[in-house]
């Protein structure tokens, strides 16, 4: 049996990556600061994983698992030296740290690295730096696809939704992962893209359309009709945006079908607040907002839905929001002029911004 040495025993973690690398035949590892959480894992070693969608659920139980403090340095070096696939859903501004550790241990067995983490290309963009000190240690970028909202900390048991995907870069050489109907090899940039772009941007702008009229859950907003009409008109405008970044010209409707089917499923109760949270950085250029506006742009398509949210975030103080205040005041305090200029590095083409979105 091959081992993973998985860094991250969150939600995530345990409730997407680990039973994925088990299907494939790996013995989990997983590595934490949290003491409480490794402790239930190692004398537990196993949890439930329940996976719902509107019509059904399905309960898994993950297995052959153990977990090893992060602090104990020794036990993971070790086990790292004897691992097969090194992996992370730990959130971007740690991966660094996590290669750099792997990448320094006197190793000439063939590893694979992957970064299982919400940005763009989060395994090789990491690993940039020390990418020299082990040729053996193959790195491949990865993007992850699944809704697993916040649990309670009291047992190791995870609730997620029935959906999942992984894409692995098809441009490398090594294949941890067996493909199947989660996890395939496909052009990475498109699927990033598609997956920032349609999915993430549809649930940032559906998110603040529902904080504005009101609405504690996204699939509340989607039980309404001003929702419904909301949602595929911006998903509409996403899927056009993406179309002309890949030039390409193809038909989104099933996938954006499934997007809004998998944001209205009551069970998963995925609280608007936390979908808005960190605006300054989902509203960021290249981001999931600001690239594909930027894309309509352009090409002078509709931006409508995109306008709307603008008008909405420079119209409200949503102060409940985590980072919305600290947003407000460094930067739609501003005005609408200063920040395309400045916040998007627009320049003296924030004219044509101020024009067609108001300024």
């Amino acid at each position: 049996m091959k081992l993973a040495v998985h860094f991250g025993a969150g939600n995530i973690g345990r409730g997407f990556i680990a039973p994925i690398l088990i299907e494939n035949d790996y013995k989990v590892i997983f590595v934490d600061v949290n003491k409480e959480l490794l402790k239930l894992i190692n004398s537990e070693k196993n949890y439930r994983v329940t996976s719902i969608n509107s019509n059904s659920s399905d309960i898994n139980i993950v297995s052959n698992i153990a977990a090893i403090d992060l602090a104990s340095e020794d036990e993971l070096s070790a086990t790292l030296l004897d691992a097969d696939l090194i992996s992370t859903s730990v959130g971007p501004k740690f991966v660094k740290g996590i290669y750099q550790k792997v990448a320094e241990l006197d190793n000439d067995r063939d590893q694979i690295f992957v970064a299982f983490e919400n940005m763009y290309r989060a395994s090789t963009s990491s690993s940039k730096e020390y990418e020299k000190l082990n040729p053996n240690l193959e790195v491949i970028d990865a993007v992850v696809d699944k809704i697993v909202p916040p649990q309670t900390m009291d047992t190791l048991s995870v609730t997620v939704e029935k959906y999942g995907s992984i894409i692995l870069d098809e441009d490398t050489k090594g294949r941890p992962l067996k493909k199947s109907d989660v996890v395939n090899y496909k052009n990475y940039d498109n699927e990033f893209y598609k997956k920032l772009w349609l999915l993430n941007g549809l649930h940032l702008q559906l998110a603040y359309f529902a904080k504005y009229n009101n609405i504690n859950f996204i699939h509340e907003i989607l039980d309404k009709e001003i929702g419904i009409t909301f949602a595929k008109k911006t998903v509409s405008q996403l899927s056009n945006a993406f179309n002309l970044l890949t030039n390409q010209d193809l038909d989104h409707e099933n996938f954006n079908d499934l997007i809004i089917e998998r944001f209205s499923l009551s069970l998963i109760k995925d609280e608007v607040n936390r979908i808005c949270r960190n605006p300054e950085t989902k509203f960021s250029k290249d981001e999931r907002f600001e690239y594909p506006l930027r894309t309509l742009i352009l090409d002078d398509h509709d931006i409508s839905s995109f306008k709307e949210i603008l008008d909405i975030i420079f119209g409200n103080s949503f102060l409940d929001i985590e980072g919305y205040e600290q947003f407000q005041n460094s930067q739609l305090s501003k005005g609408r002029a200063q920040f395309y200029r400045e916040f998007w590095k627009l320049g003296d083409y924030s004219d044509k911004y101020i024009e067609k979105l108001g300024g």
